[in-house]
């Protein structure tokens, strides 16, 4: 997946003269660095709340926390903090790279998330394992890389019935169902396509469904729960249609545990049919 920045630095105006140092050196290496002094003209006149959100959620690969008693206490940082512990709770990724200035606690991170103390190691030498590690492939959990379906994730496609008949639309349901021993968290399935639209993301969430579904969805063991989105025409119409007709669509799965588990493989055409099906009755 590709990103705006490589990191995004969150600090405190306390520490500024030694993050200064570090981004300008990230910047020299050929990093793409999100830090507020080279961003002045970007964020003039943006609501920061909003922003700082999406850039500390979902821009960088990575997201530097420089924490110190002074981070802590300031607005901001805890904003940004709090966003980019979302973003790891959500992807399981090793998003958050700490590092220390004091031994500070944050709400959120975990103190077995290893670090790098700040009072023992210069700018120079900071940046230089900051470059090193974004160069790096980021690893996946053993976890999440051994999962098959093995009939824990079904994909179906289906008409909308209602008192009058079909509806102009049509249901792709989610069937999930927790073979595990003991009880797993699951988080909302997002779908990816074989073939994604020219220029455009393969992976998408839908977001309308017949009924609401709490996430994460805690499921016993033998436990199952249907979910249901609902597709429209002009949806359909606007994004299935204009892909290859042997495309397909998976449905992707993954836990609090970091366990990742796909689908069967679902053809566009399959959902198209149905569409058309609807509207013609």
């Amino acid at each position: 997946m590709e990103y705006k920045y490589d990191v995004a630095l969150s600090f405190s105006g306390n520490d500024r003269q030694y993050v200064r140092k570090v981004a300008e050196i990230l910047k020299r290496k050929g990093l793409s660095v999100f830090y507020d002094e080279f961003e002045e003209l970007d964020l003039w006149g943006k609501n920061l709340g909003i922003h700082f959100d999406f850039v500390y959620r979902k821009a960088a690969k990575y997201c530097i926390p420089f924490i110190s008693s002074s981070y802590k206490d300031k607005v901001w940082t805890n904003h940004e903090i709090k966003t980019a512990i979302s973003r790891a709770i959500n992807t399981n990724e090793e998003y958050i790279l700490p590092v220390r200035f004091d031994d500070t606690e944050i709400d959120g991170i975990r103190p077995t998330i290893s670090y790098l103390d700040l009072r023992q190691i210069s700018e120079e030498q900071l940046a230089d394992k900051i470059f090193s590690k974004v160069s790096q492939t980021p690893d996946v959990p053993v976890t999440e890389k051994e999962q098959s379906s093995g009939g824990k994730v079904l994909l179906s496609c289906k008409v909308i019935f209602t008192e009058r008949g079909p509806s102009p639309g049509c249901i792709l349901q989610v069937h999930i169902v927790n073979v595990e021993q003991g009880n797993r968290y699951f988080y909302e399935p997002s779908f990816k396509l074989t073939d994604p639209l020219e220029g455009g993301p393969d992976s998408f969430y839908l977001l309308e469904k017949l009924k609401p579904v709490n996430f994460p969805h805690k499921l016993e063991h033998g436990e199952a729960v249907d979910i249901d989105y609902v597709l429209y025409k002009p949806s359909v119409d606007l994004v299935f249609s204009k892909l290859p007709e042997q495309s397909s669509v998976v449905a992707v799965v993954t836990t609090t545990l970091g366990e990742k588990y796909k689908s069967n493989l679902m053809t566009v055409e399959e959902i198209i049919k149905n569409i058309q099906f609807a509207d013609n009755q």
